[in-house]
């Protein structure tokens, strides 16, 4: 991505209104860095404007704004009528802006006219602001417990055969995993952020210098073996299966939950879980299967100096998965 003046400034921004929304001790303030950062995004959304993206940014905005405007009623209500049972109330509007079930289904159908670094920026960075708000509020741990069971129990991601689709319901699934994480270890939270975001940018590095948009035109590319390992084990990662690095951030969690006696929310946690790996697993199909249309001779992809760094990591993740572990 090509930088000049106005992409800095509208990055800075953002970083900005994150940070002031962190950084604040007055939920109007907080509020204030959330319309900052809604309005701070939007041309970024656009850096390569088509008509699928401003669709999306659209949708985004309205979206976006319906969510700040029931948040700002509540928070009116609050101070001036000296309300304090809002606090499940002023869930719901931090709730749709990370997308999170029951206001989930506008993620799927917006991200998929955005550019691919747009995605990351979405999936990842817009989720810290919400995410710290609903730390603060004073609610039932079994409030939390049921949302974040009812987002594990997304499948809308079985039968997507868009690459962005279905990054959109693992953010989802992730973001439950974050949301039950926040509520016991702030530290932890970070360190699972952390190791979701670098996943997924090297992901969708990938997605993005081949240009593969969906699960089919994985067909049409017969990679290396060191291709394909590499692309693997990204996505055995994201899935959390052991002993990879994504397996990690979900563990720390695992252990929490069993030193707290938490035993049936952690199988149901777990079962959920598996039953979302389904989607994941389309993504590994051409990869482990040869089934290209064109001869072997025909199109051979080179692997360049970033996917070594790639499979590097890779590898590296997972011989320090066995030290964590064993």
């Amino acid at each position: 991505m090509n930088l000049n003046l106005t992409k800095i400034t509208f990055i800075n921004l953002l970083l900005f209104s994150s940070l002031m929304t962190l950084s604040s001790s007055n939920w109007l303030t907080m509020w204030m860095g959330l319309e900052l950062n809604l309005f701070s995004i939007i041309p970024i959304l656009n850096f390569k404007m088509s008509i699928y993206s401003i669709e999306s940014t659209m949708k985004y905005f309205l979206i976006q704004a319906f969510a700040s405007i029931i948040l700002l009623m509540l928070l009116i209500n609050k101070y001036l009528f000296f309300i304090i049972e809002l606090n499940m109330l002023l869930m719901m509007p931090l709730l749709m802006k990370m997308s999170m079930m029951p206001f989930h289904l506008w993620l799927p159908s917006m991200i998929e006219g955005l550019n691919w670094m747009s995605c990351f920026i979405l999936i990842t960075w817009q989720k810290i602001a919400p995410m710290i708000m609903i730390s603060y509020l004073n609610i039932n741990k079994i409030i939390i417990f049921s949302i974040s069971m009812i987002s594990l129990n997304s499948m809308f991601g079985i039968n997507q055969n868009s690459i962005r689709k279905i990054l959109a319901m693992s953010s989802i699934n992730n973001s439950s995993w974050m949301l039950m994480m926040i509520l016991f270890n702030e530290i932890l939270w970070i360190n699972y952020f952390l190791i979701y975001s670098i996943l997924n940018l090297l992901i969708i590095h990938i997605f993005n210098k081949y240009q593969i948009n969906y699960i089919n035109q994985l067909k049409f590319f017969n990679f290396n073996f060191f291709f394909k390992l590499n692309m693997l084990m990204l996505i055995l990662s994201i899935m959390g299966l052991p002993p990879m690095l994504g397996f990690l951030m979900k563990w720390m969690l695992i252990k929490i939950l069993m030193y707290n006696n938490m035993i049936i929310i952690l199988i149901m946690l777990i079962s959920l879980t598996i039953m979302n790996l389904m989607f994941y697993l389309k993504l590994t199909y051409f990869l482990l299967f040869n089934f290209n249309l064109f001869n072997k001779w025909f199109l051979q992809k080179k692997m360049n100096n970033n996917l070594n760094i790639l499979l590097f990591f890779n590898f590296f993740s997972l011989f320090f998965s066995y030290i964590f572990f064993y």
